[in-house]
């Protein structure tokens, strides 16, 4: 017993010279030898962690290394929806001015297609243009009519009269199926001609007929006369500002053929054919033509030519 007493006796001055308060005495000995345990044990378990992060780290670096590299796709839009262009454009000729609601609008195989409400109260005209492109006065009457019109593709101008004045308003027609061919002659640039001021006689109503009676002599029985197929199935029945045939032969366009009316107006009846682009090697010196089968003539809106 004295033993144990002598033992707890130093071990308290051990404390003591430590620097311990001597109230703690042996029991705060015993508190920081517990507190040094726990901390070398956390300090282990801690090191023991890190070093699983870092075997694991490494692992997954060298994965992702050797495995493929995978980036976001460049073009994909999640949640994107394309916009539809409307295949018809609505204008309104109203008292307060001309209206058409869209910005953009897709021709059809035929071409432009227009929906003209006339809330004028009479009749007026509309007109369709672009830079290289005219469609001339449109008449329409009062309430819903529809328009087409071979136009080309880009940007247009629309307008219609209001009260004396010609309102107008811009609509940019984009051809996202790839309708519109610009026309062109199956001849080399070389080969290429051109005819002015040939006379149409008689005069006629049907552009088809107007062709064939300007360019006689210079084409073939067998030659076809078409409308300019900018468009699948362009109508004849549709001239712009600038009324023009195609003449084919053997499926190879060799003309396109101007034609105006009395004064140089676009108006039926057609009196002229004032410029014809030609394949010079195609047409045939006047009265040199050799005889042929057939003919094949599209005659502009208005009925069949007489026979």
């Amino acid at each position: 017993m004295s033993d144990d007493q002598d033992l707890r006796s130093r071990l308290e001055r051990l404390a003591s010279s430590a620097g311990d308060p001597p109230e703690h005495g042996l029991d705060r000995v015993t508190a920081l030898r517990h507190r040094r345990l726990r901390r070398r044990r956390g300090a282990v378990a801690t090191a023991a962690v890190l070093a699983v992060a870092g075997v694991t780290a490494a692992l997954i670096g060298r994965n992702l290394d050797d495995g493929p590299s995978v980036t976001a796709s460049e073009t994909a839009h999640p949640g994107a929806a394309s916009v539809e262009v409307p295949r018809i454009v609505e204008v309104r000729c109203e008292p307060s001015g001309i209206v058409v609601p869209v910005a953009s609008v897709r021709p059809q195989r035929d071409g432009l297609h227009m929906l003209v409400v006339n809330d004028l109260g009479s009749p007026t005209t509309v007109v369709v243009s672009s830079p290289d492109w005219a469609s001339g006065p449109i008449t329409v009457p009062t309430g819903v009519t529809e328009v087409t019109r071979p136009v080309p593709p880009g940007s247009l101008t629309i307008g219609c009269d209001i009260a004396g004045r010609r309102e107008r308003r811009q609509v940019d027609l984009v051809d996202p199926a790839g309708y519109y061919q610009e026309p062109e002659l199956d001849c080399d640039e070389a080969d290429r001609t051109v005819l002015t001021d040939l006379e149409v006689a008689p005069a006629t109503m049907y552009l088809g007929t107007a062709v064939r009676q300007g360019l006689d002599g210079r084409i073939l029985e067998s030659d076809t006369i078409d409308a300019v197929h900018g468009y699948p199935v362009q109508q004849m029945s549709e001239p712009g500002d600038d009324p023009v045939a195609e003449v084919a032969r053997d499926g190879d366009v060799i003309a396109f053929a101007h034609v105006q009316g009395p004064g140089g107006s676009f108006v039926a009846p057609w009196t002229t054919l004032w410029k014809v682009e030609a394949c010079a090697s195609a047409l045939t010196p006047v009265g040199g033509a050799p005889p042929a089968t057939s003919s094949t003539t599209v005659p502009q809106a208005g009925g069949q030519p007489p026979p």
